[in-house]
């Protein structure tokens, strides 16, 4: 009895005691839960928050790499267009220099042209232009118009030099002395110059190179002095006279044709038949 008495109390002692270690554990267990709990709160709200930094962080990179693309994009854009418009500026470039050549040849060519245009007409000029060369004269007897052997032989070597130059001309002036009427001196003086005009087309001087007049006795004194100091200083009144009776040719030939002979020059060459008396 004693036995199951002590039995009993021990069951009763061993529940006690289970139930209060049931109890504790159930303690511990609901502050080890709540802790958990609390740690696994904790741990949620830090994940979800460093989820929500991070996805501020990946939403700001994906703004800043969308910038990049997109200033990339422009950049690319921008080359493109420059390397574009460089090309275009080469093109044009290209074109101006071509056009530029273009137009220095044209230039050079025009500045030939007027350079030959200019040539040219400084050579129809300087054509045009005459020089006087030599001066003859040729005398003739008291109202004679025919040309004496004498005469003749002093025109030629005039009319030698005159066929020799191309478009040369010859001015022929017939004069008499102050004696006899005007009228029969001029008439007189003209065929004094006729004759010397045809014995210069007989010797083959073109009619289109002669020019003739008849000036009577339409020389001044001062005239006739000087022409005649020209071949004899010391001639007398009388010589004087008779070499009013006369025909002065002058040759004249194209500024081409000379470069020694200075202008406004002459050269008395031709000898004077002077007759004795009139």
């Amino acid at each position: 009895m004693t036995r199951v008495i002590a039995s009993v109390s021990i069951v009763l002692a061993l529940t006690a005691s289970a139930c209060a270690t049931k109890k504790y554990v159930r303690t511990q267990t609901g502050v080890v839960n709540d802790r958990v709990s609390q740690i696994q709160t904790q741990t949620n709200e830090q994940i979800a928050s460093l989820s929500a930094k991070e996805q501020t962080d990946v939403s700001r990179l994906d703004e800043r790499i969308t910038t990049t693309n997109n200033l990339l994009a422009a950049t690319t854009k921008t080359a493109e267009e420059a390397r574009g418009g460089a090309a275009q500026a080469n093109t044009a470039a290209s074109q101006a220099m071509q056009q530029a050549q273009a137009n220095s040849t044209q230039i050079s060519a025009a500045s030939s042209n007027i350079t030959k245009v200019q040539a040219d007409l400084a050579a129809q000029a300087k054509a045009l232009d005459y020089t006087l060369t030599e001066t003859g004269n040729v005398a003739f007897r008291l109202n004679q118009s025919d040309l004496t052997d004498e005469a003749k032989a002093a025109l030629g070597p005039m009319i030698q030099k005159a066929t020799a130059t191309p478009r040369s001309i010859l001015e022929v002036v017939g004069f008499t002395d102050s004696t006899g009427s005007q009228p029969y001196n001029t008439v007189l003086s003209q065929k004094r110059a006729e004759a010397v005009a045809r014995y210069l087309v007989h010797e083959n001087v073109p009619l289109k190179g002669i020019a003739l007049i008849g000036l009577g006795e339409e020389q001044s004194p001062e005239q006739l002095a000087s022409e005649v100091q020209g071949f004899d200083p010391n001639a007398s009144p009388a010589q004087m006279r008779a070499f009013a009776r006369r025909v002065r040719i002058r040759l004249y030939v194209p500024a081409t044709a000379t470069s020694s002979a200075a202008a406004g020059a002459s050269a008395e060459t031709g000898a004077t038949a002077a007759a004795k008396t009139r």
